[in-house]
């Protein structure tokens, strides 16, 4: 029997089972949590015990022994497949503005990870070299596993740089509605309804929050502990703060505005002077070996006197 043909088919079955294990998971009963608590009372009513049948410190046991080894087990293929709790990982996907569940990024998470190496494993098996077909099934595992996370690290970084753009256009159109005598959540509640962009969703979601019963400044909090800008959340931990009075926020919005800008100034700048090394560097390799050679050329017709 042909070797390519049985890994193949061995990778695939694999990836299939654990594909539909995933997907359609099995049903757990809430009613067989419940039976040891009620057997006693179904036997003095005449019931038939029949949850006993084996010793339940056999279970117990089991689940003693072999739950930390499966919970250890569990947080190294989390760690390795880039997956944390369910918590952090909403956490993650709202600082990328990805409008999915932490169960749908895992499932979109796992089909990559088990279709890429299949997928290459596949295309290996046509140059008919189980050497190239593992090597490509190892390449693919690697692509599957890194493509999703790195793809979500890139849209928070993406995110956070909109995020510094448009922080000080938001506090200069905060600060002439305050001016007007308007609440600060009043003026909120406009910029929302005008604007677009991922401070005005943070700030929509701040609405929504104070809507579900959080207070101003907790909602304001809560923005500023999850957001993964740190001007950002300078920003909203300034709104939790104004919040509560005691400070001039008409005046206090447009200095923060000016100095967001500041900041966001100084930082195009270096990004620019970095651009610009990253510019000239390839023109000295490239040039630099040319110039030589020009430089050189004359030496031994200066020194041997060659026609």
């Amino acid at each position: 029997m042909n070797t390519d043909l049985v890994m193949a088919a061995v990778c695939a079955g694999a990836a299939a089972g654990l594909l539909v294990l995933q997907v359609v998971r099995p049903r757990r009963y809430v009613v067989r949590r419940f039976l040891p608590c009620t057997e006693v009372a179904r036997s003095r009513l005449g019931g038939e015990i029949a949850f006993f049948s084996q010793p339940a410190l056999y279970g117990e046991a089991t689940r003693r022994v072999l739950g930390p080894l499966a919970t250890g087990l569990g947080a190294g293929v989390a760690r390795v497949l880039g997956l944390g709790d369910a918590g952090e990982l909403e956490r993650r996907l709202r600082q990328a503005g990805h409008l999915m569940t932490a169960d749908a990024y895992r499932r979109l998470h796992l089909r990559w990870a088990l279709g890429a190496p299949v997928g290459l494993g596949c295309l290996g098996l046509l140059t008919g070299s189980a050497t190239l077909t593992a090597g490509f099934f190892l390449a693919g595992a690697v692509v599957g596993v890194r493509r999703t996370p790195d793809r979500l690290r890139s849209s928070i970084a993406r995110r956070s740089a909109r995020l510094r753009s448009d922080l000080p256009t938001v506090a200069a159109m905060l600060s002439p509605r305050i001016e007007n005598r308007k609440s600060l959540m009043t003026a909120v509640a406009e910029v929302v309804a005008e604007g677009s962009g991922p401070v005005v969703n943070d700030l929509s979601r701040a609405l929504h929050l104070v809507a579900a019963g959080y207070g101003d400044a907790a909602a304001f909090g809560l923005l500023a502990s999850e957001t993964a800008e740190e001007a950002a959340a300078r920003f909203y931990r300034f709104l939790a703060a104004a919040t509560r009075g005691g400070i001039d926020l008409p005046q206090a919005l447009l200095d923060h505005a000016d100095a967001l800008r500041q900041q966001r100034r100084e930082e195009v700048e270096r990004s620019a002077a970095r651009r610009q090394m990253s510019m000239v560097l390839p023109d000295l390799v490239f040039m630099a070996p040319v110039l030589l050679l020009f430089l050189l050329a004359p030496v031994p017709r200066l020194l041997f006197g060659a026609g």
